[in-house]
């Protein structure tokens, strides 16, 4: 398992390196992932970088989640992160994670990164459903996860509490038939 890499099409998908750390810092205290994240704390220190690095390590080692750093293929700029987390392998579903530096949303990276996911997960691991989950007021995050097939289940309403206010949270997601049908 270690030492996994995907290359797309303008896209390089790989296990995090400690060189990963500073980009990875520049892009998780940008103002925009915190507000449309819910697993991204505010004011992210170095020594929380180092410790989820080591997290992330731990997780791939267990099985519980799989999550890469995501980079320009012509620049080898990091611009992001894409994974399978909330792994459950007695249910044989994962759930898909991902964001991309602001400088470079709207440009389809992250629809290329999840797409890959999906592959990952149903070709590799065989999960029987990946789903997604975004905050309701994120609809690019919504838009991503329908780009790549997934179909909405729900709204949790007022799942999230964050900075003083309720939020709710749509639920989508996609089975292994419904991926090798398209």
């Amino acid at each position: 398992m270690f030492g996994k890499k995907f290359v797309t099409e303008r896209l390089i998908i790989r296990e995090y390196k400690n060189k990963d750390l500073q980009g990875f810092l520049n892009v998780v205290r940008q103002p925009e992932i915190y507000a449309t994240t819910y697993g991204i704390p505010k004011n992210y220190t170095m020594y929380m970088a180092k410790y989820w690095f080591r997290m992330i390590k731990k997780n791939m080692h267990e099985g519980t989640a799989y999550e890469f750093a995501v980079l320009l293929r012509d620049s080898k700029k990091y611009i992001g992160n894409v994974g399978l987390i909330n792994i459950t392998n007695e249910h044989n579903h994962a759930d898909i994670s991902y964001y991309i530096d602001r400088e470079y949303m709207n440009m389809g990276y992250a629809s290329e990164a999840a797409r890959e996911m999906l592959r990952y997960g149903f070709g590799t691991y065989g999960y029987n459903k990946i789903s997604g989950v975004c905050m309701s007021c994120n609809p690019a995050s919504r838009r991503v996860m329908e780009k790549i097939g997934m179909s909405y289940e729900g709204t949790l309403r007022q799942e999230l509490f964050k900075d003083g206010t309720y939020y709710d949270i749509d639920r989508l997601s996609i089975l292994k038939s419904e991926y090798y049908k398209t």
